[in-house]
């Protein structure tokens, strides 16, 4: 059974012909923390005739990167949104956006750039559960 996930205005769709989510990883690289607005990006590195992307995403051809490869990083242009990135040098893969699909995101399996990590995300507050509502 195929995995649906959107973009946060739902303008943008993408299913995964998979039965379950792939092993995610995380990646610390600036540039991924850039594109996301976060600490890292998650992602699930699924074969690209697996994935269908519907909607127009708009496309930032990423040529500075860390590892110097360049990337094609897919986003919503009306939430902005990250979809999925892909490169030249994993021509088999997309790698999908895991917040896409909800929770829970499968706890990554590999880490990209941690030398670039927050040195934070090691203290106790981010390994004990926290309730809050906003």
């Amino acid at each position: 059974m195929p995995i649906e996930g959107t973009c946060l205005c739902e303008q943008i769709r993408v299913t995964l012909d998979v039965e379950k989510l792939p092993d995610s990883f995380s990646c610390f690289c600036v540039n991924c923390k850039k594109a996301g607005s976060g600490t890292m990006s998650i992602v699930v590195p699924t074969p690209r005739e697996r994935v269908k992307v519907e909607g127009k995403p708009s496309v930032y051809k990423d040529k500075e990167t860390m590892s110097g490869i360049p990337m094609d990083r897919l986003f919503c242009g009306n939430c902005g949104s990250p979809i999925l990135t892909s490169s030249t040098i994993d021509p088999a893969n997309h790698y999908v956006k895991a917040t896409l699909f909800g929770n829970p995101i499968p706890q990554p399996t590999k880490i990209t750039f941690q030398h670039t990590k927050e040195p934070w995300l090691q203290h106790e507050l981010y390994s004990t559960p926290v309730h809050t509502r906003l």
